[in-house]
């Protein structure tokens, strides 16, 4: 039998709950996770069936402390090299443990994403304009690859703020 399985996957920013669920599944059919890179590749190692809790954290600025808080409450970290992302698991038995125990947490974490979405988008645009504009005598070309480039990003940005909102409304209800 395989002992490492790989698996691409696209991961909605937006929906993290989704990914989550998902690599709980995984663990349960007995693959644990050890890696993870930028191509959205998850590496599985095959391991015993376990009930593990998987949380996935977006910081753009973390220290020390942030680590030993998690560890100090049994947290392990399984991979933080996909940029701002951390992927924390834990196992349970009852009650499914979660890193984010109220719902602004979980806006704050989206508000973090929409900020770094919205660097990006200027970011890749201006150097998408120039390096367009020293090669392309088309205005048009241009002009259809910075709109085609709004709307991906216009697409993400709308996304993070209905899954904000959707938090907020379920809050409100509670």
């Amino acid at each position: 039998m395989k002992e490492v399985k790989t698996v691409w996957r696209m991961w909605e920013g937006w929906n993290i709950e989704k990914l989550e669920n998902w690599l709980e599944e995984m663990e349960q059919k007995g693959w644990s996770l050890f890696k993870l890179d930028f191509n959205m590749r998850f590496k599985f190692r095959k391991a015993e069936s376990r009930k593990i809790r998987y949380c996935i954290d977006f910081q753009s600025n973390v220290d020390d402390n942030y680590f030993e808080i998690f560890k100090d409450y049994g947290w392990e970290l399984v991979d933080n090299k996909v940029g701002q992302w951390l992927i924390w698991r834990k196992s349970y038995e009852n009650e499914r443990p979660n890193i984010f125990t109220d719902t602004k947490s979980l806006i704050e974490r989206n508000s973090r994403q929409i900020r770094n979405v919205i660097i990006g988008v200027f970011i890749s645009l201006i150097v998408l304009y120039f390096v367009l504009l020293g090669n392309f005598d088309s205005t048009s070309l241009i002009s259809a690859i910075l709109i085609l480039s709004f709307v991906f990003y216009g697409y993400l940005i709308a996304q993070y703020c209905r899954h904000n909102n959707k938090l907020k409304q379920n809050a409100i209800k509670c």
